[in-house]
């Protein structure tokens, strides 16, 4: 469309530009529509299908060089000559072939007057095809790197939602051969709610989000499987968040929350471990607050799990997964999504 629409009016602006430079712009109120005209049009159409002939040939024969200052150069003094000859040739079939002209020297002004204004806009024509052709690659560029930065996105929130922390099996374990030997209702009852746990963890791995209740409830799922290993010394607190129940998470992020801050704390009966669950309304956050009992050297699993969760929301928002201490509190706060 480009190739067809734009010679006319290309044309009609050189036929301007030819009678305002030589003082006779009252003849495009005479008669709009002249051979001179015409020429300038069928000019038009000649000159830019030739100059991008010239330049795809130039840019397939250089291939990957075509963008190096020196092709450039050769480029436009390429369409330069190219749009030169084109116009000598265009103008003297006219004059020649339909006007009846034999000698050179009746109508060399006119020729000299149109093979300058022609050779000056196939510059201007290699300026705007270099604009758009750069502009195009940079593009491409643009958008092949968005496309890596979203294909390691979701493999990194694959890799979270795939995770499982083999610590927390293996301490599992550990309790329920202790609670075989001295309570076995208790250890059944242990049983169901690891069983919960992995059983949600593995039906989510194909989910991007979740409610925010289904969160929760495997929250206290798993908080039941700590509140066995360290009976007494961790309590969890959750506030109801009934209007935010239906919003969303990336799946098990709070379970792995709440394993990162006890598995990272210092926990005894002197120092128990309180955790609190609550939605901040004003900033649409779930806040995680649990006292600071952080231990000196967290380990590599919590350091990855952190990075892998503020990696994974990345993924849906542009909210940041925030960390902060005050008052001898950490809170850490969840963005909460919506599919909006």
């Amino acid at each position: 469309m480009f190739r067809v629409v734009v010679p006319p009016f290309y044309g009609f602006m050189m036929y301007f530009l030819i009678l305002l430079v030589n003082n006779r712009l009252y003849q495009i109120f005479e008669s709009l529509i002249t051979d001179e005209l015409m020429v300038c049009v069928g000019l038009a159409y000649l000159v830019s299908e030739s100059i991008r002939f010239s330049t795809v040939l130039l840019e397939k024969y250089t291939g990957e060089s075509f963008k190096k200052p020196l092709t450039v150069g050769s480029l436009f003094f390429l369409n330069l000559l190219v749009g030169a000859g084109m116009a000598f040739l265009g103008v003297t079939a006219y004059f020649k072939g339909y006007m009846g002209y034999e000698y050179l020297s009746s109508y060399k002004p006119q020729l000299t007057t149109l093979v300058t204004t022609f050779s000056i806009s196939s510059i201007l024509y290699t300026l705007f095809y270099l604009s758009i052709y750069f502009l195009t690659m940079k593009n491409e560029s643009q958008l092949e790197q968005e496309d890596l930065k979203r294909q390691n996105l979701e493999h990194q929130l694959e890799i979270f939602n795939n995770e499982i922390n083999p610590d927390l099996l293996f301490q599992s374990l550990e309790t329920l051969i202790s609670l075989v030997h001295h309570d076995k209702d208790a250890a059944e009852d242990f049983v169901d709610q690891l069983s919960l746990v992995y059983r949600y963890i593995l039906d989510n791995r194909k989910r991007e989000l979740v409610p925010l209740r289904e969160e929760l409830r495997i929250a206290k799922t798993i908080f039941y499987l700590f509140k066995e290993k360290y009976p007494g010394q961790v309590s969890l607190e959750i506030d109801v968040c009934g209007p935010y129940d239906e919003r969303l998470l990336v799946p098990n992020s709070t379970p792995m929350l709440l394993d990162c801050i006890i598995n990272g704390s210092i926990i005894s009966k002197y120092q128990p471990l309180k955790i609190q669950i609550s939605c901040d309304k004003d900033e649409d956050y779930l806040v995680i607050q649990h006292n600071d009992n952080d231990k000196l050297s967290a380990s590599k699993y919590v350091k990855e799990s952190l990075n892998g969760l503020h990696e994974a929301f990345a993924y849906f928002t542009d909210r940041p997964v925030i960390q902060i201490k005050a008052y001898g509190d950490v809170f850490i706060k969840l963005p909460l999504l919506d599919l909006k």
